[in-house]
């Protein structure tokens, strides 16, 4: 390939690029910094994702902090349909994984909130981690999981903040105990 090919495929990747950023947009600016920037972010909901259900009566909501921030629990909230559990301070280390259990979290790890007021059920739910506040928009959904069957409460609201796809639910069973994410990103359930 000749140097005036190799400058052309360059300058298209960069085009191609400065395209999808200008699509994407930021949502970091001065006041508020980004995962990994080394900053106090003002919005700690975007340092968490759901990596696991607990299911039944002693189910639990597992978050991982997945940057290299420390982050903090404290205002965020927890939401089914329009029900939300607003969480209290716990500090989360960077890769860490801390449950919010809807009992009283025995012989559950991490657990540092108890009693949430949260319906896991095994066959069918959902839950949205969204940012402190009282209302639902897209913009202050953090992270989104639905399981059994679609749609549900937040389910058009998660599609249309691009965490959801339409007509998408994680599998699970009548007996399931556990759903969680695998290292392929896949959603899948044990049974008891």
């Amino acid at each position: 390939m000749s140097i005036r090919a190799y400058r052309f495929v360059a300058l298209v990747a960069v085009i191609a690029a400065t395209l999808l950023l200008a699509a994407c947009g930021s949502s970091a600016s001065p006041s508020q910094s980004s995962p990994g920037s080394g900053g106090v972010a003002n919005d700690a909901a975007r340092y968490f994702a759901i990596v696991e259900i607990g299911l039944g009566a002693n189910g639990y909501v597992a978050l991982e902090n997945y940057t290299d921030q420390p982050a903090q629990l404290e205002g965020l909230r927890l939401c089914q349909a329009r029900h939300c559990v607003t969480l209290t301070a716990a500090d989360v280390e960077p890769g860490n994984i801390v449950r919010i259990s809807v009992g009283d979290g025995s012989g559950v790890e991490g657990v540092v909130i108890r009693d949430a007021d949260l319906e896991l059920e095994p066959s069918n739910g959902e839950v949205a981690l969204m940012s402190a506040g009282s209302d639902f928009t897209p913009e202050v959904m953090r992270t989104y999981l639905e399981w059994g069957s679609t749609p549900h409460g937040l389910t058009s609201i998660a599609i249309e903040a691009g965490l959801w796809h339409e007509g998408s639910y994680a599998p699970t069973a009548e007996n399931a105990t556990r759903l969680f994410k695998t290292d392929a990103n896949l959603w899948v359930f044990d049974t008891a």
